[in-house]
């Protein structure tokens, strides 16, 4: 018989068994752990964190355009790797000169921005780290619970002797 013009007839249907499941999964020391990473950042003075899980970066802030009569915390518009950014300050009193500021992008539909005075970095965290706020000390909104005025927040956690808020991303949305 000729290449490449085999019979139908010769051709036997390969039969392939289940893999062993020790050849899919993971040893132990090779799993993933169950942390959380945390974005650590401050605004004058005062720590706040965001889940890296809800972050698309962090930029130098670029010029933001004022709009008039927004909502409260937002501070305007700009352009960031070319889509239209909301950008939002949250009544935290700022140290920073406008120029060193930075941005921090929230992952989402429309493209949000938080103003930070200083990025400090990324730690992991075991999920019992973080701790419920109790409400005591804290002023409550019909947002939930928020931080130094208008940043909502359910979750802190300890890190260098610093208890450092999480910001709410669904609740700073609404």
């Amino acid at each position: 018989m000729a290449r490449g013009k085999e019979n139908p007839k010769d051709r036997r249907a390969i039969k392939v068994g289940p893999l062993p499941l020790e050849l899919i999964s993971t040893p132990e020391s090779s799993r993933a752990s169950d942390q959380v990473s945390m974005l650590i950042f401050s605004i004058g003075d005062k720590p706040f964190s965001i889940g890296v899980e809800h972050t698309e970066g962090v930029v130098d802030c670029p010029r933001v355009s004022p709009l008039p009569a927004p909502p409260d915390g937002i501070i305007g518009v700009t352009s960031v790797r070319g889509r239209m950014t909301i950008v939002m300050d949250l009544g935290v009193a700022s140290s920073q000169p406008n120029a060193k500021r930075r941005l921090i992008l929230v992952k989402g539909e429309a493209q949000l921005g938080l103003i930070a005075d200083q990025v400090e970095g990324v730690v992991a965290l075991e999920p019992k780290q973080l701790r419920a706020i109790s409400g005591k000390g804290e002023s409550a909104s019909k947002n939930g619970r928020t931080v130094d005025g208008m940043w909502p927040a359910r979750l802190y956690f300890t890190n260098e002797g610093r208890r450092i808020p999480v910001v709410d991303i669904e609740r700073l949305s609404e």
